[in-house]
């Protein structure tokens, strides 16, 4: 096949696949047909507090370093990614850098997960501009390198309804040291 074609083509199957993929993500990971509120409901009556709603009271203003375009699309959400996270073994108090980069117009709630599914820590809703720099996990983690952990973000409308947006689910290496 002339490699005129073939280039063209190929980046026509590179995007189909992208979005095909991006599309299963979201009917997987928030389009199940309500479980999301029934985790609500759930979180309510562990807790008291509605944290679909609730901001996080520990988030700050946010002064790290942040990759992001200089442009803002209103269109997007940006998203951080991590590769890996270094976490202290034997502690639920960690020291971390998540954030919600100021161009966003959303609201994030964060959750991280290992790669089994279960919850060590969420966040409540995290404005934009504002960061958590400290986060009290749920359990404590033995040293070793956890892999296919998951940093799950849910975008939240910033209207009286919190209208959930598309999310997002990073997967990352947990590296607990001792």
């Amino acid at each position: 096949m002339d490699k005129k074609i073939k280039t063209p083509l190929l980046l026509l199957l590179a995007v189909i696949l992208v979005g095909g993929g991006i599309l299963i993500g979201i009917r997987i990971g928030g389009a199940d047909g309500g479980s999301a509120d029934k985790m609500v409901e759930s979180e309510q009556a562990s807790t008291g507090t509605d944290t679909a709603t609730d901001l996080d009271e520990n988030a700050v203003a946010w002064t790290g370093e942040q990759e992001v375009s200089v442009e803002k699309n209103e269109d997007t959400i940006d998203i951080p990614g991590y590769g890996s996270i270094t976490l202290k073994a034997g502690e639920t108090e960690q020291s971390v850098n998540f954030y919600n980069p100021e161009q966003n117009t959303c609201y994030f709630r964060m959750t991280l997960l290992l790669s089994d599914g279960t919850q060590l820590w969420q966040s409540g809703l995290i404005e934009p501009g504002q960061g958590l720099y400290e986060i009290t996990l749920e359990q404590t983690l033995e040293a070793g390198e956890y892999e296919e952990a998951v940093l799950k973000y849910e975008c939240f409308a910033m209207d009286d309804d919190r209208t959930p947006l598309n999310g997002s689910e990073i997967k990352l290496t947990l590296n607990v040291m001792e």
